[in-house]
């Protein structure tokens, strides 16, 4: 029997568990990149689906409130789209001022 033989072999050993130590620490940063880069795709749709219901819903709910008015005048009309107009209004000067993203 040779001990340094057996040593020999513990050593290689040794290096193939730090080898494939290192590629699954490769893999696992890998794949907490891909996590990362999902979620931030995920919040930049959610940001972009805000915006868009900020500036659909006003005027959804003017539109659904006219449906069930038999009558309208032109100040009951005008006097529903100002607040409508302000949302639009604020929402636009908010995008203008936001820094897009990359």
């Amino acid at each position: 029997m040779d001990p340094f033989g057996a040593l020999k072999q513990l050593e290689r050993r040794k290096r193939d568990l730090l080898l494939e130590s290192d590629i699954n620490r490769q893999i696992i940063q890998l794949e907490v990149q891909q996590v990362r880069y999902r979620v931030e795709f995920l919040r930049s749709r959610w940001t972009r689906i805000q915006g868009v219901w900020k500036w659909a819903l006003p005027f959804a709910g003017f539109l659904f409130a006219r449906k069930f008015k038999k009558t309208a005048g032109v100040f009951t009309a005008a006097s529903g789209l100002i607040p409508s107009f302000l949302k639009l209004w604020r929402g636009w000067a908010e995008g203008r001022t936001k820094v897009p993203r990359d």
